[in-house]
C-alpha cells in the first residue's frame, strides 16, 4: 500500500506506523505550475476491492448558493417560478457547467476475475476482422494476412459470431451481418479468405468502421475488432474519435504490417478502446501475434456490467460515463459522480439512513461482483433482487422488492445493457489535460474502502 506521483513531488500524510490508511492527505512539495496534469498513483493494500476517492469542490455550499444566485438562468427561472422544484431543476441543468464547484466521487474497481472463473465463460464475442486490401498490401503482406486469418478463423469458439470486412477505397463485407460460427459459415469464410487480393485502391478505414459501429450490439457478445493495415490515412483523428465514442461497446486489436504502417493510428485505436496494438517488422510472421491477441480476447469476461449509485432524494447527481464497457482480466472500471446537495431548497427533505449503495453485476454469469451498503439495515437478498431492471424496463423507475423509504433515494445508473447506443456528449473533467483550474490547485483527497443465411463471399459492396 502507498501513493506516488510520476509527475510531481508529493507529501502523503498518514499514520507512519500503519500498514494501510483509510484516509491520506496529499500535498504538492512545490507550487503547481499548471504545465501538466497532476498524476497520483494509489497502491491499495487490497487492490481488487472497490475504492472510492472523493474530492471536494472549490466552493462550500454557502459559497455555491451565492454563486448560483448571481447567474442569469437562476435569476430568471426563479423569478417566474419560485418553487423549490424549479431551483433544483436549474441546479440539475447546471451540473455539467459547475463541475469544479461540487464534490466529485470516483469509483475505481479492478475485479479479480480469476476467482470467478467457475461462474464466467470465455468470451463468446462478436469477432469482426477488418482487412486492408489496398494496393500497398499486395505481395507478401496480403499473403501473410491470408495465412494468419485461416488459422485464426479455425480457432474461434463455437458459440461466437463473426464477420470479415475487406476495405480499400470502398469496403466489402463477407456477410450482411455477423453470423453464428459453425461449419458452414467457417467454410464460406475460409474459401473467401483464400481468394482475397489487394485490389481495392486506396485506404479508407472510416467508412467500414462507421458501418461496424452502426450494427446492432448482440447482448452477451462483446464486439472485438481485429484490424490489419499497412498504411496511413489522412483522417486518423476522426477514426480515433469515432472509436473512442463507442469504446464502451467495441474493443480493437490492431496490427501494423510493415514499416509504413501509421503508428499513431494503430496504437491509437488500441489505446482508446483498451485493446492491444502489434507491429510486424520485415520478415516477421503475423500468425503468432494474432494468436496472442486472440487468447486475450477469448479470456473470461464480465459482460452486461451495471453500476448503480443511490443517494438521498435531496442530492442531484451527474454520472460519467453513462455506460460502461465489458471487463476482461486486468481491466479496471472507473466511474464518476458529481453531486450537489439541494436539501436547503427543499422544505421537508425525507431522511434516509442508507445513503449509498453500489453494485456491479454480470447478468450473463449471474454472479454479484461486489455489494456494499454503507449503513446497516439494508435487506441484502431482497434489494439485490429488486435493483436490476427487467428486460426492457426503465432502470430509473424499477423499484420491485424495495420498501417505501427506498423510493426517496435518487438512483443514478450506468450500464452496458443498452439496445441503441448513442454516445453522450463528452463532459470535460478537471483531470483532463488542458482543463486545469487556476482556482484551488490543490485539494485534500480522502481514500475510503467500499466494498442463417449463407451468402456468396464478399457479396455486400458499399461505396
Amino acid at each position: 500500500a502507498g501513493v506516488e506521483s510520476p509527475t510531481h513531488e508529493i507529501r502523503a500524510d498518514a499514520d507512519p506506523s500503519a500498514r494501510s490508511a483509510k484516509s491520506i492527505v496529499i500535498t504538492l512539495a512545490n507550487k503547481h505550475t499548471f504545465d501538466r496534469p497532476v498524476e497520483i498513483l494509489i497502491h491499495p493494500s487490497e487492490p481488487h476491492m472497490p475504492h472510492i476517492l472523493m474530492e471536494e469542490g472549490d466552493m462550500t455550499p454557502a459559497e455555491y448558493e451565492r454563486h448560483l444566485k448571481g447567474k442569469n438562468d437562476f435569476i430568471k427561472g426563479t423569478k417566474k417560478d419560485p418553487r423549490a422544484e424549479k431551483k433544483t431543476e436549474i441546479i440539475r441543468k447546471r451540473l455539467n457547467k459547475d463541475i469544479p464547484h461540487h464534490p466529485v466521487i470516483m469509483l475505481n474497481f479492478c475485479p479479480d476475475l480469476r476467482t470467478l472463473q467457475p461462474d464466467l465463460q470465455k468470451a463468446q464475442g462478436e469477432f469482426i476482422f477488418l482487412i486492408d486490401r489496398s494496393r500497398s498490401m499486395s505481395g507478401v503482406n496480403i499473403s501473410r494476412v491470408k495465412e494468419a486469418l485461416l488459422v485464426i478463423l479455425k480457432s474461434l469458439m463455437p458459440a461466437c459470431i463473426f464477420n470479415v470486412i475487406g476495405f480499400g477505397s470502398t469496403f466489402k463485407t463477407l456477410f450482411p451481418a455477423s453470423q453464428a460460427y459453425c461449419e458452414k459459415s467457417l467454410a464460406i469464410a475460409c474459401e473467401s479468405i483464400k481468394r482475397i487480393q489487394a485490389d481495392m485502391g486506396g485506404t479508407n478505414i472510416l467508412s467500414p468502421l462507421k458501418w461496424v459501429i452502426q450494427q446492432p450490439i448482440h447482448r452477451g457478445h462483446p464486439r472485438l475488432l481485429f484490424l490489419l493495415t499497412d498504411g496511413a490515412i489522412s483522417n486518423t483523428g476522426k477514426v480515433l474519435e469515432l472509436l473512442r465514442n463507442h469504446s464502451c461497446s467495441t474493443r480493437c486489436y490492431s496490427f501494423g504490417i510493415g514499416p509504413n504502417a501509421c503508428r499513431r493510428l494503430v496504437r491509437g485505436l488500441a489505446a482508446v478502446s483498451r485493446g492491444i496494438a502489434e507491429f510486424l517488422t520485415e520478415g516477421e510472421r503475423l500468425q503468432p501475434k494474432m494468436i496472442k491477441s486472440l487468447k486475450k480476447a477469448m479470456a473470461p469476461v464480465l459482460s452486461d456490467v451495471s453500476v448503480e449509485w443511490v443517494f438521498p432524494e435531496s442530492t442531484e447527481v451527474l454520472v460519467s460515463p453513462v455506460s460502461t464497457s465489458c471487463l476482461f482480466p486486468g481491466d479496471h472500471l472507473v466511474g464518476y459522480s458529481i453531486i450537489c446537495d439541494t436539501s436547503s431548497y427543499i422544505s421537508n427533505p425525507r431522511s434516509d439512513k442508507r445513503r449509498r449503495y453500489s453494485m456491479m453485476r454480470s447478468q450473463e454469469s449471474g454472479s454479484s461482483v461486489f455489494f456494499h451498503s454503507q449503513e446497516e439495515g439494508w435487506n441484502h437478498s431482497r434489494d439485490s433482487e429488486g435493483c436490476y431492471p427487467a428486460d426492457g424496463a426503465d432502470p430509473l423507475s424499477h423499484h420491485t422488492g424495495m420498501d417505501l423509504k427506498a423510493s426517496s433515494r435518487r438512483r443514478a445508473y450506468s450500464t452496458t445493457q443498452i439496445t441503441d447506443h448513442k454516445p453522450c456528449k463528452k463532459v470535460l473533467m478537471a483531470s483532463d489535460p488542458g482543463t486545469a483550474l487556476v482556482k484551488n490547485p490543490l485539494r485534500k483527497t480522502h481514500l475510503q474502502d467500499l466494498q442463417q443465411v449463407s451468402p456468396e463471399s464478399w457479396q455486400v459492396d458499399f461505396q
